[in-house]
């Protein structure tokens, strides 16, 4: 399942963008009433569940800006709701750099644009969790923890 399919139309019809300030008290409040989402799309925490959590919430443009140019995607289509999830800030960062693993084929249709949207979401997911799984690992080990003299 993919997080697009709780948006209006499965995901598949532009849905605006707004110009408020930020992801926690700006757009990121008209998305969540929009979408229905509250969690981060990769790893699935509630980013309203806590404080702490909240204030990790990121907003996250599924096609980043370095593959919608070489694409020759519409700028109009790239910053609406539509190709953009909630993500925690660790989520984001890890995937920060993103390059496609296939060439982009230039995309005509808006329909198009979804399916290279999904295809990009779930390649992102997937680097995501093989780098939530290293973190985790480092952090088991706990190298940080110095004994008390």
């Amino acid at each position: 399942m993919l997080p697009f399919d709780s948006y209006p139309r499965g995901g598949r019809k532009l849905l605006g963008m707004t110009t408020k300030s930020n992801a926690r008290q700006g757009y990121g409040l008209d998305f969540m009433r929009l979408t229905g989402q509250r969690k981060c799309a990769y790893c699935e925490v509630d980013l309203t569940g806590s404080y702490e959590y909240w204030l990790t919430m990121v907003f996250d443009h599924v096609i980043p800006a370095s593959v919608y140019k070489r694409a020759g995607i519409s700028l109009t289509w790239c910053e609406d709701f539509s190709n953009t999830v909630l993500a925690c800030a660790a989520c984001n960062g890890f995937c920060n750099r993103y390059r496609p693993s296939k060439e982009v084929p230039r995309v005509e249709s808006l329909e198009e644009f979804y399916i290279l949207r999904d295809n990009v979401f779930e390649e992102r997911k997937k680097l995501i969790a093989l780098r939530r799984e290293v973190e985790r690992e480092f952090y088991d080990e706990k190298r940080w923890e110095i004994p008390l003299a």
